[in-house]
Parts: structure tokens; C-alpha cells; sequence
């Protein structure tokens, strides 16, 4: 998939795209509005004629290539908006919503700007500082012992190690 659209250079402004000239943004446009009339539509031949715009809109502006770096950011953004708002009826897009959570996923990855993610903080010792963390099934059973056992490890190693530094210091 390519993510760059090749325009020609611009004499008055050298290799500089202007920001207005990216087909992107007008994508943008016409899938917001889209959404916004499918939202409104009422149901039965208006809803269904506005689903149809809807996704249509949406298939042109995954289809649609990037001539701007900024108008890379804003189909992220937009992107990230819309598969968010339409997460409860992930359902009803099928093959569309993996396509574009494939184009955000590889859009953020080339510009850098990987979503930011909250994990669990899981310690050394097996402590947690997050509410939550995932463990495999062996982890669960075994894990208590591996967490005791790596505590003690780690006491040991504490203690041994303070006492040697302390005598070494003692000697001179």
C-alpha cells in the first residue's frame, strides 16, 4: 500500500506540497459528513441509501493516498475517531473496519506515532503496579513458586552483596 501520492513539483513554493492541495482532506470531509447523515438518517430507504454513501465515502477514503505529511496525521486521527465511535457495531463492516484498522496501524507505524497503549506494569519480583495483568495458564499455577522463589534469589543476593561491599570497604 502506498502512502505517498506524487504530485508535481510547485514552482512557487520548490518540492513543498501546499496543505490544501492533498486529495486526502476532501476524503476526510466527505466520510465525516457521510457519517454524520447516517447518524440523523431515518430508518428504512434513507438509512439505507446513507449507509450505502457512507461506506462508499469510506472505501474512497481508504483508497485515497496521502500527498501531505499532515494529511497523513489527519486520516490517523480520523481514522482512530471513527473506529472508535463505531466500535459497538464492529459487526455490521465486516472487511471495511479491518481495512482501515490495518491503514491506521500501518500509517502510525511509518510516521511514528504508534497509539498509545496503558499495560500493566509487572516488576521483577512479580508485583504488579497496574490492576490487571495478563498471565499465561502456566504462570498462573507456577507462578507463585517462581515469584517466591525469585524474591529469595533476590534477598540472597542483597544481602550477600551489601556484606561483601561492606567488608571490602572496612579494609581500606
Amino acid at each position: 500500500m502506498t502512502h505517498a501520492l506524487t504530485l508535481p513539483a510547485l514552482a512557487a513554493d520548490g518540492d513543498r506540497v501546499p496543505f490544501h492541495a492533498d486529495p486526502l482532506l476532501a476524503a476526510i470531509e466527505r466520510h465525516s459528513e457521510a457519517w454524520a447523515v447516517v447518524q440523523v438518517a431515518r430508518p428504512g430507504a434513507d438509512s439505507e441509501r446513507a449507509d450505502d454513501e457512507m461506506r462508499a465515502a469510506l472505501l474512497a477514503l481508504l483508497g485515497t493516498a496521502c500527498a501531505t505529511r499532515a494529511g497523513a496525521f489527519c486520516l490517523i486521527q480520523h481514522l482512530r475517531w471513527w473506529l472508535t465511535e463505531e466500535a459497538p457495531n464492529a459487526g455490521a463492516h465486516g472487511d471495511v473496519r479491518v481495512i482501515a484498522q490495518a491503514r491506521e496501524a500501518d500509517l502510525s507505524k511509518f510516521l511514528g506515532v504508534e497509539r498509545i497503549e496503558r499495560r500493566p506494569l509487572v516488576l521483577p519480583s512479580g508485583r504488579m503496579l497496574a490492576p490487571v495483568a495478563e498471565r499465561s495458564p502456566l504462570l498462573a499455577r507456577t507462578g507463585s513458586v517462581l515469584v517466591t522463589a525469585g524474591e529469595a534469589l533476590s534477598a540472597i543476593i542483597i544481602v550477600a552483596g551489601g556484606a561483601f561491599l561492606t567488608g571490602f570497604a572496612s579494609l581500606l
